[in-house]
């Protein structure tokens, strides 16, 4: 669990330009977002910021050395409307040799189709180690909610619980958890 803990701070430090600390941190500040993986190979998650086009895109080098550390592939959950050329992103994560992968989330909960999505790709151990690329944690909460519980076996509460963490009230998680259960689909194992 340590060694998890230590990379995902490594993987801040490395993505972090200087300029992003100051005003542009989330809006929710918690110490540890997601726990450290259990059994199956967990995504490294990494929340810039809530004001991306402040400086909190990486640059050409970060995912350069992401990629020297290991990483496979970037999913990223930011849109364009959160002031991110995707384009340009995407080119830069291929030009260091990694997959590139984009979900658009939004401030909602995302689409059962984008949960799918997500799983399918966090699923495929070619594309591990995986950074996930999100401006806002209360983002990316719903989607290793799920992960946590259909992946890894996690109980519900549990699931909840960290979710929470990111300043999502908990009670719509749980409820956006259970009907993202009560519904399985051909993706669920």
């Amino acid at each position: 669990m340590k060694n998890a803990i230590r990379l995902l701070a490594a993987a801040a430090l490395i993505f972090w330009p200087a300029e992003a600390v100051r005003p542009q941190q989330s809006r929710t500040r918690i110490e540890q977002p997601f726990a450290a993986p259990e059994k199956v190979t967990a995504p490294v998650v990494l929340c810039i910021d809530d004001k991306p086009q402040g400086g909190g895109q990486p640059s050409t080098q970060a995912y350069a050395k992401a990629a020297g550390n290991g990483f496979r592939s970037v999913l990223t959950l930011r849109s364009s409307e959160d002031g991110v050329d995707l384009i340009r992103e995407r080119f830069m994560v291929e030009q260091s040799k990694m997959r590139y992968y984009n979900i658009s989330a939004s401030k909602s909960f995302p689409r059962r189709q984008q949960v799918d999505e997500f799983l399918s790709l966090v699923r495929d151990e070619a594309n591990h180690p995986m950074l996930i690329n999100c401006a806002f944690a209360e983002r990316v909460a719903p989607y290793m909610m799920i992960f946590r519980v259909v992946e890894q076996g996690w109980n519900k509460s549990r699931a909840v619980e960290e979710a929470a963490r990111s300043g999502v009230e908990s009670k719509a998680l749980r409820k956006y958890l259970d009907e993202y259960l009560t519904r399985p689909t051909k993706n669920h194992r």
